[in-house]
């Protein structure tokens, strides 16, 4: 006698496709897809921008999104600077800018002389100078610039501001991406937190195409738990001590019985009797306030 089961294998568990389950992972699922054939043209799009913003100065732009955990451990640790961007393309929103001293201090560097100079001990840097922090609300600012005229051919970016609360933003609501900035023998990164709407719709969440198309097939045999309610009735212990002892105790069927699924009751119907055997038919819907 052989038994069907809905386990998936441990060796077949690897090639299968994640399905996002709520309508924010949804929605973010779509977005990173489109951001990661996006993500070239942008990267293209900020090395030409930041390279009037850096005169003299030779490097490429590398971007990847960032998968995992991990950021705001990073964000709390000491020698951070957050920045956001308020952005009014393609709606009212915030992105988010993010690096360590030293980064900071080298796109200074960058910025005014055109020569990085040695890096300074974090421990040794509590502040940072007027001139760091507006080279990098500038850095920030025309990035987004760059990218809103990609993917929208219209720019809206206001300047940058210091955040206090160094969290990191809410998951699902942005891509955070990795930035690099190539130079001859160094590299500069920081990260990027892009709001979804710079990918996908306000009010996209169709799950069709928010993920590659999953396999649900086999989701028809999936069980799950039923019951149907047929009668309900208070009784006393003196009741239930008489019952206990052989006593019989008479019930009433409902007019309407319910069908709960787990906790959750569903559908109202009628029971009858079919083929020797009880059945259930749904009559109603359970309709909320």
């Amino acid at each position: 006698m052989t038994t069907c089961s809905s386990i998936i294998p441990a060796a077949l568990a690897s090639a299968c496709q994640p399905f996002a389950l709520t309508l924010d992972q949804r929605r973010f699922s779509k977005a990173l897809l489109v951001a990661k054939q996006r993500l070239p043209e942008l990267a293209q799009a900020v090395e030409i921008e930041l390279g009037r913003l850096l005169h003299d100065v030779e490097f490429s732009i590398d971007m990847n999104l960032c998968h995992g955990t991990g950021l705001d451990s990073w964000l709390a640790e000491p020698g951070r600077l957050l920045l956001q961007c308020p952005v009014l393309v393609p709606t009212d929103s915030y992105c988010f800018f993010a690096l360590d001293f030293t980064g900071v201090h080298h796109l200074a560097d960058l910025a005014l002389g055109g020569q990085l100079s040695k890096v300074v001990q974090l421990e040794d840097k509590t502040e940072l100078s007027a001139s760091e922090l507006r080279v990098c609300s500038r850095v920030a600012q025309r990035q987004l610039l760059a990218m809103q005229q990609l993917l929208f051919k219209e720019q809206s970016v206001l300047p940058a501001s210091a955040v206090k609360q160094q969290l990191e933003p809410a998951q699902f609501q942005y891509l955070p991406v990795k930035v690099r900035m190539l130079l001859d023998s160094d590299a500069i990164s920081w990260y990027l937190w892009l709001p979804l709407s710079f990918f996908v719709d306000q009010d996209d969440s169709n799950s069709s195409v928010a993920v590659p198309a999953a396999n649900v097939a086999q989701w028809p045999q999936v069980p799950v738990l039923c019951r149907i309610e047929m009668a309900r009735k208070k009784v006393s212990l003196r009741q239930l001590r008489e019952c206990l002892n052989g006593a019989v105790l008479p019930i009433e069927l409902h007019s309407a019985m319910s069908l709960q699924l787990n906790k959750e009751r569903l559908f109202f119907g009628k029971v009858a009797e079919e083929a020797n055997s009880l059945v259930f038919q749904i009559t109603d819907i359970v309709t909320r306030e």
